[in-house]
């Protein structure tokens, strides 16, 4: 029943509002209850009266937004992007919601001694505190649950929400600020709000109850991470725990990253291991560097975007959300897909794999101008403004050659080649680009000039496939690139180093990665 907890709530607590509203407007059943507003139970200026007024300064609609969109900050720098969503939500639907219905029934507040207080403005039904103050300790609760926190916070999360709820309701009631059927339909409101937010955020208020996954054979795990990109470690450590503990698996093998070493050795230490499963938490680089070591293992691959681009898993539909994408890592489906096997001026020794996608020129030029600590203030605005600096750099002269066919020569600007096509935001950089067609995708850009870059950008930037004037774009199973002299290469957005001849040659199949 907990799986559904909030469509439940979501429709009683409508229900109930629906019928509250009825029959403290409608009619006369309820007025016996709200007669004892009519009653002044503190006076002005007594202590009781200013501790009462600082509760309802503390507890302002305002002031709970105000945290809501704090802790949605908080929940967004830890790529909780659900939770993050809910919390938005949660305050608009609160704040909206409220702001319509006091001024749909415009009802009047009841007298009161403590009129002249700041909180003591504006239409009565519902209460606005009581809506927020309850919206707020829902999604207090629903942040416990879903950063997979003890027992014991949990509990302790649920019991100080309902304190606060039955606080705020007893400072409206006290103070004659509402009638108390204002109250009630305001705590109806609450429920009705933060219910919706977390229904089409698909966030949980309460843990899902799950089963321990017996296995005939026991499973491993292989974890390997990047520090500089697992913001919250903790809540990450676990997220990962929470799917391992109900999924029957072993206890895993974590493994972090180093400067030295971006996951090169411990990727080869799970496939000795034998492992059944490896988790990659990290940027699109680390993920690369895991995705071009198990190339043709058969050990499936969970991923947990970590990074500012996540352009493999923005492409095959995984969560960008942390819990989401654990929950698929853990228990989707494995799926194979391509890579693409990279080698440098001839030296076969040294070939690695991409996932999405490679080039040579301008792009490399942008990954490699693209600061680190301007990536982690302001995300991808940092390549727009690397981009910047090479509007007006010169085209190199460069010659591919695809699939054995006769060289051609262009004199191009970038030349990238793509396993799949959609960068961030949904741009579609090589349309036809897929990671299961057994095909890499060629994309030459030579523009001449200004027009010729604009004509590029909005076919980019409006998502359209059709093709443009001095671009080239062809599909192949192998292509070569020549430069006339060293120019810097990048993988899946890192540069890599520094090249004269780029080959590429598509690895049918070569990965198995879970997916939804």
């Amino acid at each position: 029943m907990r799986r559904h907890f909030a469509p439940h709530v979501l429709g009683a607590a409508l229900a109930l509002f629906v019928l509250w509203t009825w029959l403290a407007l409608g009619t006369s059943l309820l007025q016996p209850l709200d007669d004892l507003s009519r009653t002044h139970y503190l006076a002005a200026g007594s202590g009781a009266a200013q501790i009462w007024s600082a509760i309802a300064v503390v507890t302002l609609p305002g002031v709970l937004a105000t945290v809501l969109v704090i802790v949605a900050g908080w929940a967004w720098r830890r790529r909780l992007r659900n939770l993050t969503a809910a919390l938005v939500l949660s305050v608009l639907f609160s704040w909206g919601g409220n702001f319509l219905l006091k001024h749909l029934f415009t009802r009047p507040r009841p007298s009161s001694p403590l009129a002249d207080v700041i909180t003591h403005s504006g239409w009565s039904y519902p209460s606005g505190h009581m809506t927020m103050a309850t919206t707020a300790a829902l999604m207090v609760i629903a942040t416990t649950t879903t950063t997979r926190q003890p027992s014991d916070v949990r509990y302790l999360a649920r019991v100080l929400g309902g304190l606060g709820v039955a606080l705020v309701a007893c400072d409206r009631f006290v103070m004659n600020a509402h009638w108390p059927t204002d109250i009630v339909a305001g705590f109806l409101m609450g429920l009705v709000c933060a219910s919706l937010a977390s229904i089409v955020a698909r966030v949980h208020m309460l843990p899902i109850p799950r089963r321990r996954i017996d296995q005939p054979q026991p499973r491993t795990c292989a974890i390997v991470w990047n520090p500089s990109k697992v913001i919250d470690r903790a809540s990450f450590r676990r997220t990962v725990e929470y799917e391992l503990e109900h999924g029957g698996w072993e206890d895993p093998l974590w493994m972090q990253t180093r400067p030295d070493d971006p996951g090169y050795s411990m990727t080869r230490t799970a496939i000795e291991r034998g492992v059944d499963l490896v988790l990659v938490a990290g940027g699109d680089g680390t993920v690369r560097i895991v995705c071009s070591e198990l190339a043709g293992s058969g050990i499936p691959l969970g991923i947990i975007p970590a990074g500012t681009g996540n352009l493999l898993a923005r492409n095959l539909d995984i969560p960008l959300d942390e819990v989401a994408a654990a929950r698929v890592a853990f228990g989707g489906i494995a799926k194979p897909i391509d890579l693409v096997k990279v080698t440098i001026d001839g030296d076969d020794s040294t070939a690695e794999h991409f996932a999405v996608m490679a080039g040579i020129g301008i792009d490399a030029r942008i990954m490699e101008n693209t600061r680190p600590e301007l990536k982690k203030t302001v995300g991808s605005a940092a390549y727009f403004l690397a981009a910047a600096q090479e509007i007006n750099a010169e085209p190199m002269d460069l010659t591919f050659q695809v699939d054995g066919q006769p060289p051609e020569r262009r004199r191009a600007m970038m030349a990238v080649v793509g396993n799949v096509g959609i960068l961030q935001g949904g741009l579609q950089l090589i349309p036809r680009a897929s990671a299961t067609d057994g095909l890499l995708d060629l994309s030459i850009a030579s523009p001449r000039n200004h027009i010729d870059w604009a004509a590029m950008a909005t076919r980019v930037m409006a998502l359209r496939s059709e093709r443009v004037n001095r671009v080239d774009q062809i599909q192949a199973q192998r292509v070569q690139i020549s430069v006339a002299e060293e120019m810097p290469y990048e993988l899946d957005g890192d540069t890599a180093g520094r090249a004269t001849v780029f080959e590429a040659e598509v690895v049918p199949q070569a990965l198995l990665l879970m997916q939804p």
